[in-house]
């Protein structure tokens, strides 16, 4: 009984890296499905709104990094690998980030209309941002980390589809835009969305090494 009491207050508990896994995961997918939602509207003042809430994510999306680098300076035992926690945790709030920088992008840009490429490229980020979450959620379970090795395939065939889309759009935009000026806006914003997708397939990377060295 004594044992088990000194246990708990001098070895914080590993659990409590799961949650904030968990929400920088349901982050991600929040940021993804609002940065959809500019394709639904027109009025700027709309727009702004959308603005302000994935720059909000964004925020909260930081906070929880610097939770999980306080919470690995005081716990004794990680659920695994510290170098891989700060991994997965910055290869989450990337993915954010990039989301944000693109929305930042048409804020900033105002191209004259938003093409259709970049909501099938953000509909590649929507999907590997659910296979993110499904993933996050069995890292509770790295003796059984089939769902993990299912949900990083499929982040890695979205991110082929992505570079199909990416160059495919490139490739239409250089030989339809006439406007200069359009043509630089649009190229931008397709390239960061790209990133985006490529930044999806590095947390599929860091889960990968999780699984290989708890095995």
């Amino acid at each position: 009984m004594a044992k088990g009491l000194i246990r708990k207050v001098l070895l914080p508990k590993e659990d409590k890296f799961y949650p904030m896994f968990e929400e920088m995961a349901d982050l991600t997918a929040r940021a993804a499905n609002l940065f959809a939602t500019l394709f639904d509207v027109t009025e700027p003042d709309a727009r702004e709104n959308i603005f302000r809430e994935i720059k909000l994510t964004e925020t909260k999306a930081d906070d929880i990094v610097h939770q999980v680098f306080d919470c690995i300076d005081t716990t004794f035992i990680t659920p695994f690998d510290r170098e891989d926690i700060q991994k997965l945790t910055m290869k989450m709030d990337d993915v954010i980030d990039i989301i944000h920088a693109a929305s930042q992008q048409i804020r900033l840009y105002k191209p004259h209309k938003l093409l259709p490429e970049f909501r099938d490229l953000n509909g590649v980020i929507i999907r590997g941002c659910e296979q993110i979450r499904i993933a996050i959620l069995e890292l509770r379970n790295l003796k059984k980390p089939v769902k993990i090795n299912d949900a990083c395939i499929k982040i890695n065939e979205l991110e082929n589809i992505a570079d199909d889309i990416f160059h495919h759009s490139l490739s239409a935009l250089f030989a339809t835009e006439t406007d200069a000026v359009e043509l630089i806006k649009n190229k931008d914003i397709l390239v960061m969305l790209e990133f985006a997708t490529d930044r999806i397939e590095d947390v599929s990377d860091v889960l990968k090494t999780i699984i290989i060295k708890s095995a």
